[in-house]
């Protein structure tokens, strides 16, 4: 018996104490190896045509200010100098997108309320048909000093025809009009006064690529007369399809360069699904069997517009929007321009207290949906709904403008005015100064997260030039702890000039800050977005 409980007790601690040794978390044969981010750059995805953004109703007001105030205003936006410590001094815009206007400030009476002056625009061409190539000069200036600063690529939409084409008079919609506010008797005119105006400035020697004569048609855009905030139509697809065949004739005619933009849709949901008469716009406009086939066009552009607002609702449903138009586009030869963003509706809220943001919250906002666009709905160009605006309450400053301009008197008749730029504008510059027209968007993989969780906590991607061997990953770090990186094929799939990588990083205390980080030592700030530059080997 004695016995028998000594060899027990012996075979009872021999199996502890073994079990106890393998089970060490310090024992070496129970390390794993932590995988890195794999850059797969033969992997590649969709050439980017540019990063840019519109002067809205905004900067016809701002381009007319004295030299002194409005100079600074384009040097932030299409700069690419640095100062003395190679820090940029402008975020580099590869295009610019500008309005043709309808006249609503040429009229006595526009039925804009008198709080909306500033989204009031003039037109080129009169009722009399006399066009006067001196008005809209503030977006003039915006369009000659974009050239100024190296910007080749150029676009250019109208909200609705001039007030003296359109049904009600008005270059707003009223409740006694259904679609199209242009009678079909217009129709001729509205596309002959898109092409002139078009084949001017192209004349003037600007690089337009696309025109668009349709924006968000989805809306009805009706108010009453006094009671307008803004110009705009619907118009159902029956009635772009039909004007679209007439501008092709005209344009051809003309020998016009750009590219008719058809459609440039309100959600990105109505380019590839609905029934209404407005929506499903892909199918509607690209296949042949439909009665608004418009895709055999000489002068129609293979680049598809739609505006990101209200598509973001959950991750999910964001990442589904991007990946099923990838999907509809791929069908017919098309590629996707975001032609329009800003922080609309509460969706970046994220269910948070709103009062407890700062303004780099906005800012990592802004470069989520950049990314998506990016990476799941494979967009080669990408567009910032306004680079200037007004925006007097709330958390609207670092919302709705790249930059917040005040002007010294709230009307039309104003002289001059101040302005301060918005985080929002470093946070495009992480991608517009440093992605350029040409490169190519290649395969990043981050073991850590799957498409969903990347969105909401770290996400990266990676462009890379066919000309001169130069790489760029834009990083976005929403989380609140910094991220070390590791480069799980560097020095065998690649490696870096010097082993390093410029960085410029844009934070609540930097905006496209730069420094120098090597190739194993890279560290993405927490609540950052960081560029991360380098030529490889």
């Amino acid at each position: 018996m004695f016995k028998f409980f000594i060899h027990v007790l012996c075979v009872s601690l021999f199996v502890a104490c073994s079990s106890d040794s393998a089970t060490d978390p310090n024992d070496p044969k129970f390390d794993i190896p932590e995988e890195g981010i794999t850059l797969n750059l033969n992997n590649t995805f969709q050439v980017i045509d540019h990063f840019g953004a519109s002067g809205g109703f905004q900067d016809q007001w701002v381009g007319k200010w004295p030299e002194a105030s409005k100079e600074p205003i384009a040097k932030l936006l299409f700069s690419s100098e640095t100062d003395a410590q190679g820090n940029p001094l402008g975020i580099g815009l590869s295009l610019w997108r500008t309005i043709i206007g309808d006249g609503a400030a040429d009229q006595s009476n526009s039925g804009f309320k008198s709080s909306s002056w500033f989204r009031e625009t003039e037109c080129l061409l009169d009722e009399s048909g006399n066009y006067d190539w001196t008005k809209q000069a503030g977006e003039q200036w915006f369009l000659s000093k974009a050239r100024d600063y190296g910007v080749s690529k150029f676009t250019a939409w109208a909200t609705t025809p001039p007030y003296f084409m359109t049904k009600n008079g008005y270059t707003f919609s009223t409740s006694d009009v259904n679609g199209f506010n242009c009678p079909e008797s217009n129709y001729s005119a509205y596309a002959k006064f898109i092409t002139t105006v078009v084949k001017h400035y192209e004349t003037e020697g600007y690089n337009f690529e696309t025109v668009c004569a349709f924006n968000e048609t989805q809306y009805d855009w009706n108010a009453q007369a006094g009671e307008a905030s803004q110009s705009g139509t619907k118009a159902f697809n029956s009635e772009v399809a039909a004007v679209t065949r007439i501008m092709d004739n005209e344009f051809v005619d003309a020998g016009i360069n750009a590219k008719i933009m058809v459609p440039e849709a309100a959600q990105l949901k109505y380019l590839f699904e609905g029934s209404q008469n407005t929506t499903n716009q892909v199918n509607d406009f690209f296949n042949s069997s439909s009665s608004n086939y418009i895709g055999n066009l000489t002068s129609l552009s293979s680049h598809i517009a739609g505006h990101s607002y209200f598509s973001n609702g959950s991750t999910n449903e964001s990442l589904r929007q991007r990946k099923s138009l990838r999907t509809a586009l791929s069908s017919y030869g098309l590629d996707y321009w975001q032609t329009e963003y800003s922080l609309l509706g509460a969706a970046y809220q994220q269910g948070l207290d709103v009062s407890t943001f700062k303004e780099i919250d906005y800012a990592l906002w802004l470069s989520r949906i950049i990314h998506t666009d990016l990476v799941f709905g494979n967009a080669t160009g990408w567009s910032f709904w306004t680079a200037l605006n007004q925006s007097t309450f709330g958390d609207h400053p670092f919302r709705f403008n790249l930059i917040l301009y005040q002007p010294n008197s709230n009307s039309p008749s104003h002289t001059d005015g101040t302005f301060e730029e918005n985080k929002l504008l470093w946070a495009l510059g992480n991608f517009s100064r440093f992605v350029k027209p040409g490169m190519v968007r290649f395969e990043v993989n981050d073991p850590d997260y799957s498409d969903e969780t990347s969105v909401e906590n770290f996400m990266i991607s990676g462009y890379k030039s066919t000309a001169n061997n130069e790489i760029v990953l834009v990083c976005v770090n929403n989380t609140d702890s910094n991220r070390e990186i590791s480069l799980e094929n560097y020095e065998k799939d690649f490696e870096v000039k010097n082993g390093s990588f410029e960085s410029y990083t844009t934070s609540s205390g930097s905006n496209l800050r730069k420094s120098t980080m090597q190739y194993d030592a890279i560290s993405i700030p927490s609540k950052s977005i960081v560029t991360l530059k380098a030529v490889t080997k």
